[in-house]
């Protein structure tokens, strides 16, 4: 008898040994992930080019003009691991190139470089939870058109493009450059609209160390959805004009400190 009872007590300390053993583990701890607020800086090359309808203008168009987004503040507020907000401040040029059709050629084409106080803000996700990651954004901007330089040449003479022989790289010509004057255009009824707004949206690659920086670049468009000039006396054919920019950026920022969410 008493064998069986050290029986029982040994099979029950054997299966509650088994229980315990299998009984599932508790939840792990969740993971800190470091946010808060980062700041650096951003450069790039702009693209821009002057939207508008040219369907009664054969004599001209609008091309894409060069110009920079000169080194600007980029503050960062970390979401999470993966989600930013973001803000930047920066000095964007926004050029129009006028370029007359050949044929019609009476002057060289014409660059008019804006220069605007640039302000984009909006949101980041990495694709990946990694140090090295792609990543999507996208936000409004808000822009100031604060200064502007005309550069092009102008033709001394003018020629018949129908003559024969003629050949607009040949003919004397003179370059210029001269800053942009606000409101001499009001006169004739236009007026330039100096806030834009608009919104922007773009792609890159991003790297992020524990140290807390992050260094990317990418590409993102903006597109403005106030016109640059109004018609203030009912101008004929007059079309509205707006902003189309395309800008490659690199830049990094930097944590300045550290706050951890669970």
């Amino acid at each position: 008898m008493k064998g069986i009872v050290v029986f029982v007590i040994g099979l029950l300390s054997v299966q509650q040994l088994c229980l315990a053993q299998s009984k599932p583990a508790g939840r792990p701890a969740p993971q800190k992930q470091p946010t808060g607020w980062h700041v650096g800086l951003s450069f790039g090359l702009a693209n821009n080019v002057v939207e508008m309808d040219f369907s009664d203008k054969p004599f001209w168009r609008y091309d894409f003009a060069e110009g920079w987004q000169y080194p600007g503040l980029e503050v960062h507020r970390a979401l999470s691991s993966r989600l930013r907000a973001t803000l930047g401040v920066n000095i964007l040029q926004r050029g129009q190139q006028v370029k007359t059709i050949r044929q019609y050629a009476g002057v060289n084409d014409i660059l008019l470089v804006r220069n605007y106080l640039n302000v984009p803000i909006g949101l980041s996700i990495a694709l990946f939870d990694t140090r090295l990651s792609p990543y999507i954004s996208a936000g409004i901007y808000g822009a100031f058109w604060m200064s502007g330089k005309w550069k092009g040449s102008m033709l001394l003479t003018m020629s018949n493009p129908y003559e024969e022989g003629y050949d607009r790289s040949k003919l004397p010509a003179i370059d210029f450059e001269a800053p942009y004057t606000f409101g001499q255009s009001e006169s004739t009824g236009i007026r330039e609209n100096r806030l834009d707004f608009g919104g922007w949206g773009g792609f890159g690659l991003q790297y992020k160390t524990k140290k807390g920086l992050l260094a990317f670049i990418g590409f993102n468009a903006s597109r403005g959805l106030l016109p640059i000039y109004s018609d203030t006396k009912g101008v004929r054919g007059f079309e509205a004009r707006y902003n189309l920019t395309y800008i490659i950026q690199i830049g990094a920022t930097i944590s300045i400190n550290k706050n951890v969410t669970k």
